[in-house]
């Protein structure tokens, strides 16, 4: 696999000169094409700080849309074309394809007027969800936190799970875009590398200039970061903890002090997620989870209590908008043939690690909503479809638990990237799943030309994604293309 481009498109003469004006800012006018890629036209101010503006620039002939970033500051510009170039890189390789982060799509590094793309999220942002939050009954208000966090923190999990780690370094509310009921991350890349699992810095994170070190928000930023410390995966949790405590108390204003646990008790807040909230932003570094990891695991074993047990309503995560599709191919409505070939309605103990997520059969625009976690029952309907994500730390036998599904006619969608588990013999379960439309392996190192011959059982796929899978050969992968006319694959 050849290694990926940094992304950057080279600006002409006349498409800066478009753009600067008499002084030493850009100067941006609607109508006028994006430097470097003309086909994409700016057509309005999204908002805007020290550091530049934000566009919303739409394809002349696609009818899409993106948000592009611009940097005039020149100390953000020197960031852009120095450190951060790196950064950039790696974050477009690692967050495209999940669900709550607002992928960076493209980027112009290198021109006078540096510039980052993303996609377009409508919406607000999560601090006008923690506003509106208030008038909710603690009870309700309690229920919406526990599933925007869950998603929040299996998203920065993913990044700080990476060696060496992507510490986004700059969490806050006003950087969580809500699609809907779906938090996504916006802004990754201001903060870096960080520790390595040896407690060595990668040369990237040593080198970081001074003006990174200390970049932040200073209500979300832990004190060791203000004072210059490297990235660390504990800077995004201390972040994530003062958040977690807004969003129970529907105040923006408010900061965890020595009272919180208190506080939290009264609101009836689960143990688990207090005692994440107080660990979290504790001023003691050492004192705080490792990473995001262990909110992960601790809200799944939250939702999956909570959901199991049925004793608190406002807990439960089956809500019809929860969860978008994650950043793939529109997938249509099952046709007549294939909605009469579910059969009738089962249970299976799944004991593969993940999370599982349903949507109707015959709504393609409905979103997913999360289930359950997983090992625990999944349940299977006619009406509906389905999709599970397994955990990037999931061993192989736990992947190969996905055999309990088999026979499933209306499982559609399986995330498989990102875990060391996924192996050959993992791939050779999945004839038995012949509905898959959707399948991603990215980054799955362990599977061989050998493995992916078995999707090759697979007529109905429509998306797979290859890519950064080492052991696997460009002939093998044009084998399956030409078995799959029909199947987009990512390499």
């Amino acid at each position: 696999m050849s290694e990926p481009h940094d992304g950057t498109q080279h600006q002409l003469p006349d498409d800066v000169a478009r753009l600067l004006g008499a002084g030493p800012r850009a100067r941006i006018v609607t109508g006028d094409p994006l430097p470097g890629l003309t086909s994409w036209i700016l057509e309005r101010k999204l908002g805007g700080g020290g550091f530049g503006e934000v566009w919303l620039v739409r394809h002349e002939w696609k009818d899409e849309c993106r948000a592009v970033k611009f940097c005039f500051d020149p100390e953000a510009q020197s960031r852009l074309t120095t450190y951060e170039k790196q950064i950039v890189v790696r974050v477009m390789r690692y967050t495209n394809n999940n669900p709550n982060i607002v992928p960076l799509l493209e980027c112009n590094l290198s021109g006078p007027v540096p510039w980052l793309m993303y996609e377009y999220v409508e919406g607000g942002t999560l601090a006008e969800a923690i506003i509106e939050a208030r008038r909710f009954p603690p009870p309700r208000r309690l229920g919406r936190a526990v599933r925007i966090l869950h998603d929040i923190a299996a998203a920065l999990a993913t990044m700080h799970r990476l060696n060496p780690p992507i510490v986004h370094r700059d969490l806050k509310p006003q950087n969580v875009l809500m699609a809907g009921r779906v938090p996504r991350i916006t802004d990754f890349g201001i903060g870096g590398t960080g520790e390595t699992g040896t407690g060595e810095h990668q040369a990237l994170g040593a080198r970081m200039p001074t003006v990174l070190q200390t970049a932040g928000s200073s209500k979300y930023a832990p004190p060791e970061q203000m004072f210059g410390s490297p990235p660390n995966p504990r800077d995004d949790v201390y972040a994530l903890g003062v958040i977690a405590y807004q969003l129970v108390r529907g105040d923006l204003s408010a900061l965890p002090n020595a009272g919180t646990a208190d506080e939290l008790r009264a609101l009836r807040v689960p143990t688990e997620l207090a005692n994440l909230i107080s660990r979290s932003a504790d001023l003691n570094p050492d004192r705080r989870p490792r990473d995001a990891g262990e909110w992960e695991r601790d809200l799944d074993a939250l939702v999956k209590k909570k959901t199991a047990s049925g004793s608190s309503p406002s807990l439960n995560l089956r809500r019809a908008d929860d969860s978008r599709l994650d950043g793939t191919e529109p997938m249509e409505a099952l046709s007549e043939s294939e909605s009469g070939t579910v059969g009738a309605a089962r249970s299976v103990e799944l004991y593969a690690r993940g999370r599982w997520y349903a949507r109707p059969a015959n709504d393609p625009r409905a979103g997913w909503h999360l289930v359950s976690a997983t090992p625990g029952t999944v349940h299977m309907v006619p009406e509906e479809v389905y999709r599970f994500s397994v955990y990037s730390a999931a061993t192989e036998d736990e992947v190969l638990a996905l055999g309990d599904l088999a026979g499933a006619p209306n499982v559609v969608y399986l995330n498989l990237s990102f875990c060391a588990g996924v192996t050959d013999r993992a791939l050779a379960l999945l004839p038995a799943l012949p509905s898959v439309r959707q399948l991603f392996l990215r980054g799955a190192g362990a599977i061989t030309d050998a493995g992916l011959a078995h999707l090759h059982a697979l007529p109905r796929l429509r998306l797979l994604d290859l890519s950064e899978c080492p052991q696997l050969s460009a002939a093998a992968v044009d084998d399956l293309c030409a078995a799959l006319p029909k199947c987009t694959v990512r390499r």
